[in-house]
């Protein structure tokens, strides 16, 4: 029969085995996306054969005007920490991502010959405005796609167990790093949309319709 030391002895050794294996095994991130869809800056400083040279993306050439709204997302992380003897238990803490526009501004190109108030000015202020919108709508839109690409990369991510604070932040930065390597391809995908929905407007005949509306082109 089993006395009460050697009772005791096998439960704490059970215990001891059972926290032992549980150690570093579990991976409990948040994650926090904040969009910003930025200001809108008019610039009437250039004309449209400057501010079309300098466009980062495909142009169409019956825009009178230009809205740049390439959308971008940073991120940042903060490890969790568990020590258990000289081991140290290194995870995803917490997440926050930004997803906006360069420089938190939407930047809607007019050319300078047309004067802040000319008919000329305000038809193409309105027509930007639509592309403004697309762009602002999308980020909305996609947050949530956004949002479970994040979730599904971190499943497949597990803590690491290391035996020095010099080797946390190199592997919290290389796991952020794989995060915003593997969600690039889903920020094109949604730029590409941006890019097909601005598109549909940017057609001869609304081009054709703008311009009749006023006479001093």
């Amino acid at each position: 029969m089993m006395n009460k030391k050697t009772l005791f002895a096998a439960l704490l050794s059970l215990f001891l085995s059972q926290n032992a294996s549980a150690f570093c095994d579990i991976l409990n991130t948040r994650v926090n996306v904040i969009t910003n869809q930025g200001n809108v800056q008019y610039i009437t400083t250039k004309s449209r054969s400057e501010f079309l040279k300098d466009a980062k993306q495909p142009i169409s050439p019956n825009t009178l005007g230009l809205t740049v709204s390439n959308l971008s997302i940073s991120g940042s992380a903060k490890a969790n920490m568990e020590t258990l003897g000289k081991q140290i238990c290194v995870s995803l803490g917490i997440l926050n991502f930004k997803m906006g526009y360069e420089k938190g501004a939407l930047k809607v190109y007019i050319d300078k010959k047309y004067r802040p108030g000319s008919c000329e000015y305000e038809v193409i202020r309105e027509h930007e405005k639509y592309h403004v919108d697309v762009a602002q709508q999308a980020m909305l839109f996609f947050k949530p796609d956004i949002e479970k690409k994040i979730h599904q990369i971190v499943g497949k991510m597990h803590p690491k167990i290391v035996r020095s604070e010099k080797e946390i932040d190199p592997i919290i930065q290389e796991q952020l790093n794989q995060i915003m390597t593997e969600l690039a391809p889903l920020i094109q995908h949604i730029n590409q949309k941006i890019a097909e929905k601005n598109a549909a407007i940017d057609t001869p005949e609304s081009y054709a319709k703008a311009t009749a509306l006023c006479k001093n082109w």
